[in-house]
């Protein structure tokens, strides 16, 4: 065939046939990039943004992730009268016990089932504290049993029936009330837990699932629905329901919803902002094309590297849509008669490499083995990016017919050469308030950072307000903060245990707080259960003191023999293990608090409603062989955050000046360079004044949309600066840049409109910097190259 030149439109399809492969290819790789996203697991996992590499960190994603804490669900049931609030919450308790999906549920009616009643009692004297020698003297005996015929007098006269015979002291009443709570219980009105205003029935459940194991979450919560459903059968109680877990659920669906609403109205946008300017059904499929590239690429990437991907980067998938479509824009904008698009891509291909190039030198400063929230995103993007460029590349060009040309309401006129026109009074004007602005940023230094990782959380801030008043009426552990103890057994860490929650005792009688919990209370240390069950008197001391102690009692001779065995039966014991428990809720309870790790053993007090955590952080009692540490989870989270940023902040300067050189060698002129980059840094600088001014502090958010402000900037700075002194060429290139403008604000405009504040953040951030972007673009490359040419 004989070849033809560069602007000519050739006269057959031989090249076409020689590509046939290019489609073929294409179409492969998006199926295996389908079937690899089609088994992607998604997670609401928030702990994903707290940064690795720290000796806290190791400590606060375990927290995050399955801490005691994060298995809690505080419940509320409003509406109808008070009676029935307390029978829907004694019926509901009653189900979601049965239900098999938790270790505990709590609504102050004392219920536990029979096997674990009974692996108590069996227990109780290494457990109970209330073991002293005085409880088995005479008197003692004498007391607790007029005590006992009180209460036969109570409604716990049936449980007090079957084991008063073997346990006349009452042990397995006091371990109820320690299996009950490790902090101060809510008041009880007709049996069960209520605010202190009465409005709401309180129930307390813990999951056998941890917090984030999402699965697991959304089992409990649907069986905590179904419970309400049937125990409130014809009342009109209403359910309200926190916690971590419940919160990652409803996080992970509203995430989706939005996600789908949003995306779905873009994609409309897109369809309708492509055929009203181009007037061609053809560059919906041309320029959705890139587009599926780029979301197929970029969840495919994720999932090979992370196994699984995160819901707020399936949201973010979102700012691909107003990124990828320029590519083909670029293209559909630039065609003219006499080439073909093949030719005219040729063109292009110098500007649109440099743009993704740069682009995706930015997205690489997000990429770090510390972060594995923000380093999703950048490879989320990196892969989108270079797939949608290659597809508008090499994809289009063999599918589309060679002479093809977008039949365009109207070109752009005359007044675009006055648009276009270099006005270097306005450019000097434009650059002296961006100078101002860093000026008044850096003199009046505001609070720029929004360090508080809440910030980050996708949960509505009424269910937040929600969790914290549940939490607070039922006097549940604060997720956030506890204390850590770290020792090389087990054993010592719950002597240290010990010691602590008795100075725990001091400083709440004293108002630091409001209560604590831990695994001591449910398995003290070999040595205090050794301690315990040396203070039981021998058979005959027992015996002996029993008989003075009923005398003048109605109970009848021989009744306490299974006391006097049992108390024989214990004193031969052994001291409970840890995985004597094993398989029990009272194990279970215990493993969420007691944590065996590679480095030794690992106790967790959580503690509720701190007020004075200087407290508890000066005199916290230590030990030898082990410490404890007091630990605010928010306040380690949050300087993590802010250490991260720093460091963040210092690598994306790296990349900056990564970004001026890879332009430099594409441009070979440090004149070209500066008229190609001064606009979007001072865009930078506009949009940063812009949201202080709104009243938004930058999060991690911010800092990634400030990313994506960075690579629009320079594509427009680019095209804007390309050297050519052809009108035509100009208007087409302002036709592109108007269209791709217009495409990313519909895009950004859409996100600043979500409920979430992370897609809030980067749809308001974006929208600001494409306009700034545009207008520095415009009124500052044409006369930074004139002048300076």
């Amino acid at each position: 065939m004989k070849p033809h030149s560069p602007g000519s439109i050739p006269t057959q399809p031989a090249e076409r046939r020689r590509r046939w492969w290019i489609p073929l290819l294409w179409l492969l790789a998006a199926l295996g990039c389908g079937w690899i996203v089609a088994t992607t697991p998604v997670t609401a996992d928030l702990s994903v943004f707290v940064p690795r590499g720290d000796p806290v960190a190791d400590l606060l994603l375990e927290q995050l992730r399955n801490g005691p804490t994060t298995r809690l669900i505080p419940i509320g049931l409003t509406g109808d009268s008070e009676a029935a609030r307390a029978t829907v919450s004694r019926r509901l308790a009653e189900r979601l016990r049965d239900s098999g999906q938790f270790a505990r549920v709590a609504n102050g009616a004392d219920a536990l089932p029979e096997a674990e009643l009974q692996a108590l009692f069996e227990h109780r004297y290494p457990l109970s504290p209330t073991v002293t020698p005085e409880r088995f003297t005479a008197e003692g005996l004498h007391a607790a049993l007029e005590q006992r015929l009180r209460e036969l007098q109570s409604p716990l006269a049936v449980l007090q029936k079957r084991w008063l015979p073997a346990d006349p002291t009452g042990e397995l009443l006091t371990l109820l009330r320690v299996w009950r709570s490790g902090v101060n219980e809510p008041a009880k009105r007709l049996g069960v837990w209520f605010s202190p205003d009465g409005a709401r029935a309180l129930l307390l459940a813990e999951t056998h699932a941890s917090g984030y194991d999402l699965a697991g979450q959304h089992a409990a919560v649907a069986a905590i629905r179904a419970g309400l459903a049937a125990a409130g059968a014809g009342t009109h109680v209403e359910l309200a329901m926190s916690g971590p877990g419940v919160l990652a659920t409803l996080a992970k669906d509203q995430i989706r919803a939005e996600a789908e609403l949003r995306s779905t109205l873009a994609m409309a946008a897109m369809i309708l902002l492509l055929i009203g300017v181009y007037r061609s059904p053809r560059t919906v499929w041309a320029g959705a094309l890139p587009m599926l590239a780029a979301l197929l690429a970029g969840a495919a990437a994720v999932d090979l590297l992370f196994g699984k991907m995160y819901m707020i980067t399936l949201a973010f998938s979102m700012t691909l849509l107003g990124e990828t479509l320029d590519y083909p824009t670029y293209l559909f904008s630039h065609r003219g008669a006499g080439e073909t698009v093949e030719g005219t891509l040729r063109q292009l291909w110098p500007t649109l490499r440099l743009c993704a190039v740069t682009t995706l030198l930015g997205c690489l400063a997000m990429i770090t083995p510390n972060f594995p929230g923000l380093s999703q995103l950048g490879v989320f993007t990196i892969a989108g990016i270079a797939a949608a460029v290659a597809t508008a590349r090499w994809l289009l060009p063999a599918l589309l017919p060679p002479d093809w040309i977008p039949p365009r309401p109207g070109e752009v006129g005359a007044w675009a050469d006055w648009l276009l026109e270099p006005r270097p009074k306005l450019a000097l004007a434009f650059g002296a308030v961006g100078l101002l602005l860093l000026a008044v940023l850096i003199v009046r230094a505001p609070p720029l950072w929004e360090n508080d990782i809440a910030a980050l959380s996708p949960v509505p801030r009424a269910l937040l307000r929600l969790d914290q008043e549940l939490r607070a009426a039922l006097g549940a552990p604060e997720v956030g903060r506890l204390i850590v103890i770290t020792a090389p057994d087990a054993e010592t860490a719950l002597r240290h245990g010990e010691r602590i929650a008795a100075w725990l005792d001091a400083r709440q009688a004293e108002g630091a707080l409001d209560g604590h919990d831990g695994p001591m209370r449910y398995l003290p240390s070999q040595q205090t259960q050794r301690q315990r069950l040396a203070r039981l008197p021998t058979p005959e001391m027992l015996e002996a003191n029993l008989a003075i102690a009923t005398a003048g009692l109605p109970f009848r001779p021989g009744l306490f023999q299974p006391f006097l065995d049992a108390v024989a039966a214990a004193r031969a014991a052994p001291p409970l293990r840890p995985e004597d428990l094993r398989g029990t809720l009272l194990g279970m309870r215990l493993d969420a608090l007691l944590l065996a790790g590679e480095r030794g053993w690992t106790a967790l007090l959580p503690l509720s409603r701190v007020r004075d955590a200087r407290a508890l952080i000066a005199d916290l009692p230590q030990a030898t062989d082990s410490q404890a540490h007091y630990l605010d989870l928010r306040i380690e989270t949050n300087r993590l955050v802010a250490d991260f940023r720093d460091t963040a902040l210092i690598r994306f300067g790296w990349g900056a000046a990564l970004i001026v050189a890879v332009v430099w060698v594409g441009l070979r002129s440090w004149r070209r360079v500066a008229a190609a980059l001064l606009p979007v840094l001072l865009a930078l600088v506009v949009v940063v004044a812009a949201l202080l001014a709104l009243g938004e502090r930058l999060s991690l958010f911010h800092l990634v949309s400030l990313l994506l402000v960075l690579g629009i900037g320079v594509d427009y700075g680019l095209f804007f600066s390309r050297p050519g002194t052809d009108p035509a060429a100009r208007r087409r290139t302002l036709h592109a840049l108007l269209v791709c403008c217009g495409s990313a604000l519909t895009v950004f405009i859409l996100l600043s409109t979500s409920t979430l504040p992370a897609l809030h953040a980067i749809g308001l951030t974006v929208s600001l910097g494409v306009v700034a972007s545009f207008v520095a673009a415009l009124t500052l490359a044409r006369p930074l190259l004139t002048r300076m040419s």
